[in-house]
């Protein structure tokens, strides 16, 4: 527990459920690229997405709401919903706000009895500590961290991670929404609706 190590990709085998939480502010190749990853190299994996309602650490300052941020992760997944790998999950919504992961955890264990490896991007691994009841989260749910090629895994204490090591997607989600944030509304949807039907 603890030490995060370089794993070849048929270590995911070993996990039948995934946990993929996030703003998805917008949706974008990177993310399909990531639960892609896990539904290819495991043949058993089912993956829950689920959309951040309001997300502590960053405010509710949104590009998107949350209706339009459901809509196109639907838009996204449509396929791997329809074949029951990708659940798209609005439970986060109904949840008392501000929620935290580990809230949503706890309410999805109650109606999920199988309990999933979360899934968080490199940059996301080396700010867990901020995390709400971080400790508790890191000691009760298995992580797989993807991370930019040739990055080293994160030294994170208590931490208990698969590291994949050699994903590489060079969109910056920070640059797509400074362009999206320069259109009008309607155009901003269809730029976004464009952009995730080009990742498939």
């Amino acid at each position: 527990m603890g030490q995060g190590k370089s794993v070849r990709e048929s270590d995911l085998t070993r996990i039948g459920d995934f946990f993929f939480g996030g703003t998805f502010d917008p949706p974008h190749r990177g993310h399909y690229r990531i639960v892609s990853h896990i539904l290819t190299e495991n043949a058993r994996a089912r993956v829950i997405v689920m959309p951040a309602a309001v997300s502590p650490l960053r405010g509710d300052e949104r590009l998107f709401n949350y209706r339009e941020r459901f809509h196109f992760l639907r838009l996204l997944f449509s396929r791997e919903i329809a074949a029951g790998r990708v659940i798209l999950s609005s439970l986060e919504k109904k949840l008392p706000q501000p929620n935290y992961t580990m809230n949503t955890l706890e309410a999805l264990g109650k109606i999920c009895p199988v309990k999933p490896a979360l899934v968080v991007g490199g940059d996301q691994a080396t700010n867990l500590s901020r995390w709400h009841r971080a400790d508790e989260l890191m000691q009760s749910f298995r992580f797989v961290v993807f991370a930019r090629q040739g990055a080293i895994a994160p030294a994170v204490t208590g931490l208990d991670f698969e590291f994949i090591a050699d994903f590489d997607e060079d969109i910056s989600a920070t640059n797509l929404r400074e362009k999206l944030k320069a259109l009008p509304l309607q155009e901003r949807i269809a730029a976004a609706r464009s952009l995730l039907i080009s990742c498939t």
